[in-house]
């Protein structure tokens, strides 16, 4: 338990399962710096219940019934642009995973996880960071691994630099730019300058979609450490 004086984090449940979200919602109830405000076991549901309710995180089922998965995160965040989501996989699928890389999810977690496993994610992704569970990573990447795009993912990775390289790391790590700065002894301005020429190099434009793709191809050049899980600032200035 957390006590904070913050406010608490508010979390939608988004889950087809009602002994689940019944779970969830029980256990999150003993944490003092989060609120359950709503629940939905559909797409349509998820998104009313959204818009009344104005949560801070949704912990949102893959494969949700009533709509695709890279079409719920853009309608979720076309509706609320300042939410963040947490997907929820429920089993080992590596397209799931993906759909929730490319539709913008901050954080990442099995269904199978322990509870406190979704708590830690809840707090990371609600204080602005992203979250990449152990047991999502290290199943979903075998997945990925054998994936034929692969090997686009790995020629992107090769045009940035060693020191982007570098970078890159200790953002899976979940260093800030400052962070990161005060470790390769550069200014925040540099840091941010590395930064934003690596993201058009590799055609993106969040700092999760960046950590995925280190997790998918470039961790055989360059090692991200002892963890098991990643974390990562997401859009940090």
């Amino acid at each position: 338990m957390v006590s904070s004086c913050r406010q608490p984090i508010r979390v939608f449940i988004a889950n087809g399962q009602e002994i689940v979200r019944a779970g969830v919602r029980t256990f999150l109830h003993g944490e003092e710096d989060l609120i359950v405000v709503g629940e939905g076991d559909h797409v349509d549901g998820v998104l009313s219940g959204s818009w009344q309710t104005k949560p801070d995180v949704i912990v949102l089922e893959s494969g949700l019934s009533g709509g695709s998965d890279p079409g719920i995160y853009k309608r979720l965040f076309n509706l609320l642009p300042s939410v963040r989501i947490i997907s929820w996989l429920r089993d080992d699928n590596a397209e799931a995973f993906r759909s929730a890389v490319e539709g913008g999810a901050q954080g990442y977690v099995q269904e199978k996880s322990c509870c406190m496993e979704l708590v830690r994610a809840i707090r990371a992704v609600g204080k602005g960071g992203g979250y990449l569970a152990p047991e999502a990573a290290e199943k979903t990447l075998c997945l990925l691994r054998q994936s034929q795009d692969l090997v686009c993912f790995r020629w992107g990775l090769s045009m940035i630099s060693p020191q982007e390289r570098r970078i890159l790391a200790l953002m899976a790590e979940g260093n800030t730019n400052k962070e990161i700065a005060v470790k390769l002894l550069l200014s925040d301005k540099t840091i941010k300058n590395y930064i934003s020429n690596m993201f058009a190099k590799l055609e993106i434009k969040r700092r999760t979609q960046a950590v995925a793709l280190y997790l998918k191809g470039l961790k055989q050049h360059t090692p991200m450490g002892k963890g098991t899980s990643a974390s990562c600032s997401v859009d940090d200035d």
